[in-house]
């Protein structure tokens, strides 16, 4: 429409400015973009939210005591809200720059001792362990070396024969053919358990000058001669297990007549001890070559009448037993050997198993 123009002469009326709003209204427009503009930014806020930020409080509502009985509502909440294992965080940053993320070293917790330690000993061990290490102590034996010991030449001294008995050393007995308590001393003997053996007298090698007694082996006798000779002192003596040659050098050293002794012997189930009077003696490969039960004497205990030499000599004895674990040593009935035995046997029983002779015989291989 067009405008009235104003009359002439006339006043013209101010115009009204159209579109201007009341301070009022104005106020009202500013708060409400306010409004937007806040709520907008807090559904920023939310939507823009990470699981990571998250993590602390559902990490705290993880920690917190829980009820002690939970409706299941709750329990599925608490499953909604249950923390995250947060992703490895890979820096982009650093993967531009070609360097690997560096992660804060976690420190160690200083080692514990455990309940029963103790600081004295921990040193004392460091300090035994520097120490150099002592000479290893030798494993006691198993079993202890067996000893045997024979009498020879009982059958004369009747009183000294029964102090020997007497000892009750599980000594052995060897008695001669024809000495004249012979039968009494080997009744006692048993009746003691003492074991009694034939001192078989046989040709030295000084014979006729040395004489063997009685009833010897000779080498100028015949096969006949020898074995008559042999079974008669073999019924002198009662209850012998066994034969040691008394003398002997010579008729030891001939084999044939060492084969005739050895046969006789098997048959009547006796065993031979060669009281080694000579080096030549033959009498273990006879006795091999007919698996007659043998041994060999090791030490001649007295061959001095001296206390002192017959102590050495038995110490000389308990030492081959321990090194071969038995040894076997020969005696003669004299006073000195009584009485150095008698002093010696507690020590040899804490030393050695005194056994009888039958106990270090075995058949030769």
């Amino acid at each position: 429409m067009p405008r009235k123009r104003p009359r002439k002469g006339g006043r013209a009326r101010p115009r009204r400015r159209v579109g201007t709003a009341s301070p009022f209204l104005k106020t009202l427009v500013t708060i409400a973009a306010l409004a937007v503009i806040v709520l907008g930014a807090f559904i920023a806020a939310r939507l823009l939210t990470t699981p990571e930020s998250r993590a602390p409080s559902a990490e705290r509502q993880a920690s917190a005591p829980r009820a002690p009985a939970a409706p299941p509502a709750s329990r599925a909440s608490a499953k909604e809200t249950e923390p995250r294992k947060p992703a490895p965080e890979t820096s982009t940053r650093s993967k531009a720059v070609g360097t690997l993320p560096t992660t804060k070293p976690q420190a160690q917790p200083p080692p514990t001792a455990p309940p029963d330690f103790d600081p004295k000993s921990n040193e004392k061990n460091r300090l035994q362990a520097a120490l150099p290490p002592l000479t290893p102590e030798r494993p006691p034996l198993a079993k202890p070396p067996r000893v045997a010991i024979i009498i020879d030449d009982i059958g004369y001294d009747r009183p000294l024969a029964e102090k020997f008995i007497d000892l009750d050393g599980a000594l052995t007995l060897s008695i001669l053919p024809n000495g004249p308590h012979r039968q009494e001393i080997a009744r006692s003997a048993r009746a003691r358990g003492a074991e009694i053996m034939l001192h078989l007298p046989m040709e030295p090698q000084e014979y006729p000058a040395v004489d063997p007694g009685p009833g010897a082996l000779l080498t100028s006798m015949s096969p006949d001669e020898l074995l008559a000779a042999l079974e008669e002192n073999l019924r002198a003596v009662p209850h012998v297990k066994g034969v040691n040659n008394h003398m002997g050098s010579k008729l030891t050293a001939h084999s044939e007549q060492i084969y005739q002794v050895f046969s006789v012997l098997k048959r009547h189930g006796l065993y031979f001890i060669d009281s080694r009077t000579s080096d030549e003696s033959v009498c273990q490969p006879s006795a091999r070559l007919l698996q007659l039960p043998f041994a060999q004497r090791d030490v001649f205990l007295d061959h001095v009448h001296d206390a002192a030499f017959v102590r050495k000599q038995i110490r000389e004895l308990v030492r081959l037993a321990r090194e071969k674990s038995e040894a076997l040593g020969i005696a003669h009935p004299h006073p000195t050997t009584y009485a150095v035995l008698k002093e010696m046997l507690p020590e040899l029983r804490r030393q050695v198993e005194l056994v009888p002779a039958s106990r270090l015989v075995r058949v030769v291989r």
